[in-house]
């Protein structure tokens, strides 16, 4: 049987957890036999939004395709950018005429690997467009090519993301969950056959809230004051899942998920 196999890193924190992608993807993909890699990036700089200088960072350690979220678009300086790099994708269920794409079709081994950002509505202030319909439209186009789709389910509520698993089931490769920052325990392979996780989890210092200092959410939460984001220091864990998929059916063989903590001295 052949195969392929994907490692999907979830939301990367910050300037440091961008250094420990850098010194450690390469070690991760060898160490794994990874042939692609998918990196959910929408919180790099500075913890909201990226720029095209991290990008490029995590394409040269091995990335092949950056996904976003409710940050895709927090750094206007990227917008151009989503418009010549393909490998950059931003939720598919944007309004239409906003910069990018939020899905693309990429070639590893001779076999094409579709994905699909989507971002849910529960719990945030700005509604998109329904995730469900732009799925279906989007799984039915792309199965026209190939039998391989990977949704970055970009979503707050628990209950959305399961639903959104069950309601895909069987239609695509796999749904793997971003924006909580915390890693779930519900790896599975769904019933008809979607490899599932609500949450991959994020890449982020290790001892923080979800990547921020303690004294920024201390302040908003206990003295209800605006205070500026800043991303936590200290060790950083990579959190993300191994994905392995048959090529000749498009369903996966399996779902692990994996932590890799990198020392703080290395950054």
């Amino acid at each position: 049987m052949n195969t392929i196999r994907i490692l999907f890193l979830g939301d990367v924190v910050g300037e440091k957890s961008v250094k420990a992608i850098e010194i450690t993807l390469p070690q991760l993909i060898k160490n794994w036999k990874i042939d692609f890699t998918i990196v959910n990036g929408e919180n790099m700089h500075q913890g909201r939004g990226f720029n095209e200088q991290m990008c490029k960072r995590l394409f040269r350690a091995g990335t092949n395709v950056i996904t976003g979220g409710d940050h895709s678009f927090d750094k206007h300086l990227i917008f151009p950018y989503y418009e010549k790099e393909k490998r950059i994708l931003r939720p598919a269920n944007y309004p239409n005429g906003v910069p990018g794409k939020g899905f693309g079709i990429y070639e590893v081994k001779e076999h094409k690997i579709a994905v699909i950002n989507l971002r849910g509505q529960a719990f945030f202030n700005n509604n998109l467009f329904c995730p469900f319909l732009s799925a279906n439209k989007l799984i039915s186009q792309l199965q026209e090519e190939t039998n391989t789709i990977i949704i970055d389910f970009h979503a707050e509520a628990t209950g959305e993301k399961v639903f959104f698993g069950h309601y895909v089931d069987g239609r695509v490769s796999a749904v793997l969950g971003t924006h909580t920052h915390v890693q779930t325990a519900d790896a599975t392979i769904l019933p008809k056959g979607t490899a599932y996780i609500s949450d991959v989890g994020a890449c982020l210092p290790e001892n923080s809230i979800i990547g921020t200092k303690y004294e920024v959410i201390e302040r908003r939460t206990l003295k209800k004051l605006p205070t500026k984001l800043q991303t936590a220091e200290g060790d950083i864990l990579l959190h993300g899942a191994v994905l392995e998929i048959s090529t000749e059916t498009g369903k996966p063989l399996f779902i692990t998920p994996v932590k890799h903590k990198v020392n703080k001295e290395l950054l």
